[in-house]
């Protein structure tokens, strides 16, 4: 029986879930909200509480791609439904005797399979967390995988319209010594309920360069939760996984990556957020050090004006026996306004006592005598205040090793 009175969005959301512990959590608790720690900040049930149909077919034009990679293999999701290559023969994939999905062989060491539901026991063995809005995994599941030994670049553009609610489950493999690019955009019209997962295993000598754009969203709702495990090196060749986001926010976003170092592996973890108006983006991230020898650096800068609301969580979680952990964080906002905010909530929890880490935060405004300096040599108060901001997230959109893939960004947050 349920404790808390259902809204109507949560009664149609959660219909159609299949029994399981997260289902049952889900029922009887309702979706997070300002009584759960970890959305305190980002009242997911405050935002959301009229019922919304499935949502339809995508109607609206398909624009132009955020950021373009030269030979990636693209793939289109239009509210939630995927879009299967053109030109490739599916082979069926059959357990039981029973046909679940199909597979296609979209290049030398690139291969996509669409199942029909998400994978068995995953959703139904978790036990109820926090992260209650993580429903996306009951979704039909979309799986990537780069074989061992390749390198590819992938594209997913994730498009959404309409007033609906829907979900998709996206899982990438990266095979021991493979190389992949991951570029993941929201690109949302209208004012839908957005539910992803996206789900990322790295094996032996494997590296991962990840890229996330969420376009501004002015009536969204966009939870977008990430799953990440890394495997330990071998023969003194490192796992290494680097993600860079870019959120402009919506009506409510939240972008949380829980992280999980399986041994001696490095992984950077940065995001930048530009708010204005009354937009509100959570970047939450929860990284685990299981074993020796793990490595991570994250860097968070935000910048608010309007009435916006930045919200960073990240958390440092060090086992048992993972001694020489080598952990460092840093948050940093930038307000330009009196009625923006951010709530910023770094945390450490360590239980191993051969360990280095570290985290900071800080917020403030435009530096007065900076922008009287720039003014002093004829540059108009604008272009001097945008200077300024270009300036401090630089730092962020410098760390980003590929050239082309940063300079489109550099221009996405231009243009914000």
């Amino acid at each position: 029986m349920a404790t808390v009175e259902l809204t109507p969005f949560e009664e149609h959301l959660f219909a159609d879930l299949p029994d399981s512990a997260v289902a049952t959590a889900l029922r009887e608790r309702g979706l997070p909200g300002r009584r759960t720690e970890t959305w305190k900040w980002s009242d997911l049930r405050g935002a959301e509480r009229q019922a919304r149909a499935p949502s339809g077919g995508y109607q609206a034009p398909v624009p132009d791609a955020p950021v373009t990679l030269d030979a990636a293999f693209v793939l289109t999701v239009k509210n939630g439904r995927p879009t299967a290559p053109q030109g490739i023969e599916p082979k069926p994939i059959i357990s039981d005797g029973v046909k679940v999905g199909s597979t296609y062989v979209v290049s030398d060491g690139l291969v996509l399979s669409f199942y029909q539901k998400g994978r068995e026991g995953q959703a139904g063995d978790q036990p109820p967390g926090q992260e209650l809005a993580s429903v996306a995994e009951f979704a039909p599941l979309v799986s990537i995988s780069v074989l061992p030994g390749f390198t590819h670049r992938i594209v997913v553009r994730r498009l959404s319209d309409g007033e609906g609610q829907h979900s998709d489950n996206i899982f990438l493999a990266v095979g021991a010594g493979s190389h992949a690019v991951f570029v993941e955009s929201h690109e949302i019209t209208g004012t839908p309920f957005i539910n992803s997962r996206t789900e990322i295993e790295l094996d032996q000598k494997s590296n991962c360069e990840r890229y996330i754009v969420q376009q501004d969203a002015p009536g969204a709702v966009v939870v977008h939760t990430s799953i990440v495990r890394l495997d330990e090196q071998v023969d003194e060749q490192s796992v290494r996984f680097s993600q860079s986001t870019l959120a402009l926010g919506a009506k409510l976003a939240r972008h949380e990556t829980r992280l999980t170092h399986l041994g001696e592996s490095s992984a950077q973890l940065d995001a930048l957020y530009r708010l204005d108006k009354d937009r509100h983006t959570d970047i939450t991230t929860h990284v685990t050090f299981s074993g020796e020898d793990a490595q991570t650096d994250q860097l968070v800068k935000g910048i608010g004006g309007g009435r916006s609301r930045g919200v960073f969580q990240g958390k440092f979680l060090v086992e048992r026996g993972a001694q020489r952990t080598d952990a460092q964080m840093a948050h940093h906002a930038l307000l330009l306004s009196k009625g923006a905010h951010i709530n910023a909530k770094p945390e450490l929890e360590i239980y191993a006592d051969d360990v280095e880490c570290a985290h900071g935060n800080t917020a403030g405004a435009l530096d007065p005598d900076a922008l009287f300096y720039i003014r002093q040599r004829g540059v108009p108060e604008d272009e001097a205040r945008a200077l300024l901001i270009e300036a401090f997230a630089g730092e962020v959109l410098q760390r980003i090793n590929d050239e082309t893939i940063r300079a489109q960004l550099e221009e996405i947050f231009r243009r914000a």
